[in-house]
């Protein structure tokens, strides 16, 4: 049987937010916040419309979860007002590998990185203190906001479960599947601090990991393992490598904005980025005057070729030098140059550990 659960104490606290049980005075604030149209999009299972009956209602579970030892519900609360914020918890699995995450965030708290705190600092108190091994979360397919968080905080993404849960009219619903490892959380702290380390920042560049568009990852890439790429020493600002893992071949660029991986071809004729130019975030093909953006994966100047763009715009073939060029009679060539269509690149998540470059790259092991 669960045995009773003892809320921390103090509270769990960084200094910007802390998490404690929760209290009969948050009722207000739970039901102005669940009361929100996206709150009660994306958070399936709470009662449309939500009242103060309702808000009471959960208080009251949550706290027996602690006396049960079921659950750990902790509220978000600003460290020194003790404003509601929204809510973070824990639901207690049969064995250390079996526990769940959750949260949410009132509407007027967000976009100020108050859930991924309270992320961390809930994950780091199961891991070191109730002895978890693995600790899985799960969002709807749609919601964007909550899964930046969780990666932000060291889930990984593991995969699409269909028909994972019931909404709240007994429909089946799909779910965006992560889960953290005490190893994934150490490695986001360990990033989190070496970005924001004033000496070293001032004394070198520090490596960091570039945003790259999460759209854009490569098929696969997201549930692939991470596999060593690079030794940090090896890279440069402003540099770029080719790096050969079984039969795929990888681009390491350290841009304006950071590191990032992508595969080491052109978008539009296969060559070889790695031996072209780089120019801040701006990549140059050394064939064709092709250049492609490696922040956003977007064409900045198309092939002098031509052909169609991303999104299926035709672009006619031009002159470097401006010069206009003659009408070509209409052949299988030319009609493959205005039907080749120039792609946005494709990037592998990445991550550094122990001064190396890791990325998750989908290829079958030798």
């Amino acid at each position: 049987m669960p045995e009773r659960l003892a809320p921390p104490d103090p509270p769990l606290s960084d200094g910007v937010i802390a998490v404690r049980p929760f209290r009969a005075e948050d009722v207000p604030a739970i039901v102005a916040a669940c009361q929100d149209p996206e709150t009660q999009r994306w958070v399936p299972l709470i009662p449309v419309p939500y009242t103060q009956a309702d808000a009471r209602r959960y208080v009251l579970m949550t706290l027996q979860a602690w006396h049960d030892g079921t659950s750990a519900e902790f509220a978000i609360v600003h460290a020194t007002t003790d404003t509601l914020l929204g809510s973070v918890g824990l639901v207690l699995g049969p064995n250390p590998r079996r526990h769940a995450m959750g949260y949410w965030v009132s509407p007027e708290a967000r976009g100020n990185g108050f859930a991924e705190r309270a992320v961390r600092l809930v994950a780091r108190w199961g891991f070191e203190n109730l002895g978890f091994e693995r600790l899985a979360l799960w969002t709807l397919p749609g919601n964007v906001a909550s899964q930046v968080v969780a990666e932000r905080s060291g889930f990984r993404f593991e995969g699409l479960a269909r028909n994972w849960e019931e909404d709240r009219n007994d429909r089946p619903v799909d779910a965006v599947m992560y889960a953290m490892t005490p190893e994934d959380l150490v490695d986001a702290i360990t990033a989190e601090d070496s970005e924001a380390d004033p000496i070293n920042v001032a004394r070198s560049p520090k490596p960091t990991l570039a945003p790259v568009p999460r759209h854009l990852w490569a098929a696969g890439a997201r549930v692939a393992p991470f596999v060593d790429v690079a030794a940090l020493t090896d890279l440069a600002p402003g540099g770029m490598r080719r790096v050969s893992l079984a039969d795929t071949d990888l681009l390491v660029a350290w841009t304006d904005v950071g590191i990032l991986v992508t595969d080491d071809r052109c978008p539009h004729m296969a060559a070889p980025l790695s031996i072209g130019e780089l120019a801040g975030c701006v990549v140059a093909c050394p064939l064709h005057e092709g250049r492609f953006d490696l922040s956003s994966g977007d064409t900045v100047q198309m092939p002098t070729t031509g052909g169609l763009d991303a999104d299926g715009e035709y672009h006619k073939p031009w002159s470097p030098s401006g010069v206009e060029l003659k009408p070509e009679p209409p052949t299988t060539k030319m009609e493959a140059r205005r039907l080749t269509r120039v792609h946005r690149l494709r990037y592998y998540p990445t991550r550094i550990r122990d001064d190396r470059l890791e990325a998750q790259i989908p290829i079958l092991p030798e």
